[in-house]
């Protein structure tokens, strides 16, 4: 599936802190991850896996994390080490099926998607490549605060370096790819008419040519919870993602039961301009 080859020297510049709840994963993957790395510092679950990273912040190069575990789950430990270093690769490993975790984590500044279980060469490839990447980014930011301080330097130098230092960050383009492809979701404007529809939406729900038309088209007729406008409404309000049990209607008159996220999207002007939402299924 992967062409790409790698240099035998390329891993042994690699340091990772693997992070993994399942003692037969964590065993198995440690040692198959020694075998081809520099060092593996392995840790048992978010909490742990904070701590090993302060202790060897300098060393590592790459975080890869399981998401469900105890103490600390693998999102919220990304959160804590992001504020620590925001020049961490980082990979999740997931189930496809966990689409509620996926989505919390659009927010959280993940470089890569792994679905279990896991294939050593993609799991490979996706960290010499993300631990490059942030090389690479990580010398254009030195040159760039190098060059500042140089009285020397032009304008149309300064902002060529900061346009390539906005593209190496702009990691969401890969969340977003992935959230039209495995999750049921959708795109709103202001008032809730649909501008956007994933491709697991069309085939859940089977509407064509929704587009243009307001999301109450989905809310079946006998649903007693409050309507996807006042959820809406709720998210600008709480300034957070709002999630509830709901009842939808597909094209074909079907009840679907599942469950309902939304939140909210705001432009430059820090007014809401439409809504992101995410269905549930059950």
């Amino acid at each position: 599936m992967i062409e790409r080859k790698i240099d035998p020297k390329e891993l042994k510049n690699i340091t990772i802190l693997y992070v993994e709840d399942d003692t037969g994963i964590r065993t198995q993957m440690s040692q198959i991850l020694n075998k081809l790395f520099k060092k593996v510092y392995v840790a048992v679950d978010g909490g742990d896996g904070i701590v090993v990273y302060k202790k060897h912040i300098d060393e590592i190069d790459v975080v890869v994390t399981d998401i469900n575990m105890p103490n600390i789950n693998g999102l919220d430990m990304i959160k804590k080490i992001n504020t620590l270093n925001k020049s961490i690769a980082t990979i999740v490993t997931t189930a496809h099926s966990d689409s509620k975790n996926m989505i919390n984590a659009i927010d959280v500044d993940i470089d890569k998607y792994i679905q279990k279980p896991l294939q050593i060469k993609e799991l490979t490839v996706s960290i010499v490549d993300l631990v490059l990447k942030y090389r690479r980014m990580n010398n254009i930011e030195n040159l760039a605060k190098n060059l500042i301080q140089k009285t020397t330097q032009d304008d149309k130098e300064h902002n060529q370096l900061q346009s390539e230092i906005f593209h190496l960050k702009n990691h969401n383009l890969y969340l977003n790819s992935l959230v039209k492809k495995y999750i049921i979701s959708l795109k709103t404007d202001q008032k809730g008419n649909i501008i956007e529809t994933s491709s697991k939406f069309d085939k859940c729900f089977g509407y064509q040519n929704i587009i243009g038309k307001n999301i109450n088209i989905l809310e079946y007729k006998d649903c007693t919870q409050e309507s996807i406008q006042k959820l809406m409404l709720k998210t600008i309000h709480t300034k957070k993602n709002v999630s509830s049990p709901y009842i939808l209607m597909s094209k074909s008159d079907k009840k679907l039961d599942g469950e309902i996220t939304i939140s909210a999207i705001y432009g430059k002007n820090t007014l809401v301009n439409g809504y992101m939402v995410y269905f549930d299924l059950i």
